[in-house]
């Protein structure tokens, strides 16, 4: 039995819309693998729910996309995650400021006050609402943090290209190494989507698009109760010990080492 369960970094998706187009999207939204779609409210709160009833303590629970901020229900759900306020260090919105919050996200981030922090990833003049999201941040004390990926020395050098998965073959033992050296399993990055608990966000949306059955222990299902909680808490607890079927196809494990491209190049 797991004595206590930390999630380090929780990501909560409650939709895959996005306002952009990129070339090299890493949820694959632009090869036409995954759905943009919007999870239900109710769902959302219902997988937050499940999530919290897991997990004895989140340190980072962050709000991800698509993009946020076009999510009709978002200013609803920064409410709805308030219940747990005492169970999360900081709450974490990462945005790509084509849009800005309207009037009832910009009054549900001001009550986290320092509580809150948001990550602009910064895409030049795609991010046209940028000046307006940063202003309103200072006016009102909340932390935030500018990702620059456009022009020279662009953040972490561009992006890499994991855009059209593939088994890429590797033997067992090599496939093993490397998983256990990909960043997303360093940051220990969990992702909630439609019902699913995933280790990261490939493993979350290479499913998502149907490209292998899942083996056991990919994921937690979040809805179902054939699982009890101590068995959902060891699969878990388990999660970053071996690798996912996900990572059979995925270069992100790569990331040290692999070509780097312009973000958000539009298609």
């Amino acid at each position: 039995m797991i004595n206590k369960l930390i999630a380090r970094r929780l990501a909560i998706v409650p939709t895959t819309n996005c306002t952009l187009n990129c070339k090299h999207c890493g949820d694959f939204l632009f090869t036409g693998g995954v759905i943009r779609r919007d999870i239900p409210f109710e769902d959302v709160c219902r997988d937050i729910d499940a999530s919290f009833d897991l997990f004895d303590h989140v340190t980072w629970l962050q709000f991800v996309g698509g993009e946020v901020f076009i999510y009709s229900d978002f200013a609803r759900l920064l409410g709805y995650v308030k219940k747990y306020r005492g169970r999360f260090d900081k709450l974490i919105i990462e945005t790509n400021a084509t849009v800005a919050p309207n009037s009832d996200e910009q009054t549900a981030m001001v009550e986290y006050g320092s509580d809150l922090f948001v990550y602009i990833s910064d895409y030049g003049d795609l991010s046209y609402e940028r000046e307006e999201l940063m202003a309103f941040m200072t006016r009102n004390g909340i932390e935030h943090s500018l990702k620059k990926y456009h022009g020279a020395e662009q953040y972490f050098n561009g992006w890499i290209d994991n855009s059209k998965p593939r088994d890429l073959k590797e033997p067992g033992d090599v496939l093993e190494v490397n998983a256990k050296n990909c960043p997303q399993s360093r940051l220990e990055n969990m992702h909630v989507y439609d019902g699913k608990l995933h280790r990261c966000s490939n493993s979350c949306f290479m499913l998502e698009w149907g490209l292998f059955p899942p083996k056991d222990g990919d994921f937690v299902d979040l809805r179902d109760d054939s699982l009890s909680r101590d068995e959902k808490r060891e699969i878990i607890s388990r999660f970053y010990s071996y690798a996912r079927r996900s990572c059979k196809y995925c270069l992100q494990k790569y990331m040290d080492i692999l070509p780097r491209h312009p973000a958000a190049q539009q298609m």
